[in-house]
Parts: structure tokens; C-alpha cells; sequence
């Protein structure tokens, strides 16, 4: 009898820890996967940082797609976004824009957007025809507040 009641607190100590160590595994391992999320920076074409929505509305009035956040500093509007720098100079010259741009770098985790960005990158890298170029700005725009905004 007494190595049967051995047997049953062996066992029962064996299971507890066996769902502890599974609980405590699965805790630290989303902790770890949220400590060490793959970051990867992209560079945004920021038209200005405007005090209140209607002077940013006021001044994007000619520019046919972005999108805007707000921050501490006030409303940023977006025209552009690129993994490759150097392509933010054909995208700027779309717009036929000279200045009020400025290039902000921004970390993203999302992978799914990451990659759309890259294939886009190389889209715009093969174009010519401004059209084109901000058709695919338009469609990069849109995914970046998709994935990414909505997803915060």
C-alpha cells in the first residue's frame, strides 16, 4: 500500500510539473518573440508637418494620394514609402515636387508589409512613366495603413 500512495504522489508531482513547465515554456516564449521582433527600417517622403488637419489639407490640396498621422510634433503627410533610399528622389520627382520633402525613417515589423514593399521597390525601380510611379505609391500607401497602421 504505501508504494502505491508513493506511486500516485510521484506521478501527480511528474504531471503538475509537466503543466507547469509547458505553461511557464509558452509565457517566456511570446515574451521573447515580442522583446525580439524582427525590425527593418523604411523611409517614409514626409510632404511637411502641418499644426492642424486643415492647413495640412490646405496645403496637400494637388497632391492626389497620402495619408497622415498625427504625432507629438503635429500632422505628418505621407506621399511615400521606400526600402531603397535612393528611390525616393524618382518618387518625389513624380509628384513634380522641389521641396517641402523630407525622408523620415521608420521601423516596421511586419513582415507581410516588408515584403510587398520590397517587390513595389523593385516595380518602381523598373518604371519610367511618373503614372505608374504613384499608381504604385497609391497601392504601397494603402498596404502601409492596412498592415501596419491598422494593426498597431
Amino acid at each position: 500500500m504505501n508504494y502505491f500512495k508513493m506511486f500516485i504522489i510521484i506521478s501527480f508531482t511528474i504531471i503538475l510539473g509537466m503543466f507547469l513547465g509547458t505553461y511557464i515554456y509558452k509565457a517566456s516564449k511570446l515574451e521573447t518573440e515580442n522583446t525580439f521582433k524582427e525590425e527593418t527600417s523604411v523611409y517614409m517622403l514626409q510632404y511637411g508637418v502641418y499644426s492642424s488637419i486643415q492647413s495640412m489639407k490646405d496645403s496637400t490640396v494637388n497632391l492626389s494620394d497620402y495619408f497622415f498621422f498625427k504625432d507629438n510634433d503635429g500632422y505628418h503627410a505621407i506621399i511615400g514609402i521606400v526600402i531603397n533610399k535612393n528611390l525616393s528622389d524618382k518618387i518625389r520627382d513624380s509628384y513634380n515636387i522641389k521641396d517641402n520633402i523630407y525622408i523620415k525613417e521608420v521601423k516596421v515589423s511586419n513582415m507581410e508589409f516588408i515584403e510587398n514593399l520590397k517587390q513595389y521597390d523593385l516595380l518602381v525601380e523598373s518604371l519610367n512613366d511618373n503614372n505608374a510611379i504613384l499608381s504604385a505609391e497609391k497601392q504601397i500607401l494603402s498596404k502601409y495603413e492596412e498592415l501596419v497602421l491598422n494593426n498597431e
